[in-house]
């Protein structure tokens, strides 16, 4: 079904998915995919739209400017092989990872569950937003002369090891391990941040990182409905003490702060 829609649909069309699995179709075509869910959840009305493997988007040879895709799962990796410009993808879940191969422009990842955002060390992303999002990972490997904000995210890795310009904001990192010994490649911008303190006896932040305010703490502690950082569909990621983990923005640090924690797709009209 979902072949059929792409075969027939034009640049800037509208392809709404219903609940079910999908085979995918390389798409090359500047289109809004909009999906039922990633999670079934009879409360908020939300069901699962999923592709059964990896997707791909975009070639070498073409720039998609404005794509967008909604409410969908994708069992695997999403690709994208070209240039990409104001382009989204909002309230996703990779099974692994989104891989950019080719320079991006104005792209926003927002309320994803997803493994890691991936660059090469070639591709430039010039403003990537990654916002309200669960990574089992995390966000690296992007040419020096990028610049990347991951805002109000849950990173169950170390933050990045590449020399990426990534500022991470309100932004909670779980993990410590790093090929390089430190917590944030040493481009990094740091503010108002929680890091798990048992990173801080091993890896450390780089001496030339800009620093400003962040907190090192026990990560068991400071959630309100678990007394760990594990991925659950449940899960709201409120804070204990928002009032003493407060970002930048006046909300709390990671996903439950900003736009917060909300899986459930636009219904377009």
């Amino acid at each position: 079904a979902f072949k059929q829609a792409y075969a027939a649909a034009a640049d800037g069309d509208v392809i709404i998915l219903s609940e079910g699995t999908f085979e995918p179709e390389r798409i090359e075509k500047r289109l809004t995919i909009y999906g039922a869910g990633f999670e079934k959840n009879a409360e908020t009305n939300t069901a699962i739209t999923a592709f059964s493997s990896h997707v791909s988007v975009g070639n070498s040879n073409i720039v998609l400017d404005g794509f967008h895709m909604e409410g969908v799962k994708v069992m695997g990796t999403l690709y994208f092989d070209g240039e990409l410009k104001n382009s989204k993808i909002l309230k996703c879940y990779t099974t692994t990872d989104i891989k950019f191969n080719k320079n991006i422009e104005n792209v926003t990842v927002k309320q994803c569950r997803i493994g890691a955002v991936l660059g090469t060390n070639t591709v430039v992303a010039s403003g990537l937003l990654v916002a309200n999002c669960y990574l089992s990972s995390n966000v690296r490997t992007f040419s020096r002369e990028s610049f990347i904000n991951v805002d109000h995210c849950l990173l169950s890795r170390y933050a990045n090891e590449d020399n990426a310009q990534i500022l991470f904001t309100n932004t909670i990192v779980t993990g410590g391990y790093s090929n390089y010994g430190s917590i944030v490649g040493q481009y990094s911008t740091i503010k108002n941040c929680i890091f798990n303190k048992d990173a801080f006896g091993y890896y450390k932040i780089p001496s030339n990182v800009t620093v400003g305010t962040y907190h090192s703490v026990d990560i068991a502690t400071i959630f309100a409905d678990a007394e760990n950082a594990d991925y659950t569909e449940t899960r709201t990621f409120e804070l204990k003490d928002p009032e003493t983990y407060k970002g930048t923005d006046g909300t709390a640090i990671g996903p439950s702060g900003g736009a917060g924690w909300n899986k459930v797709p636009s219904k377009p009209s």
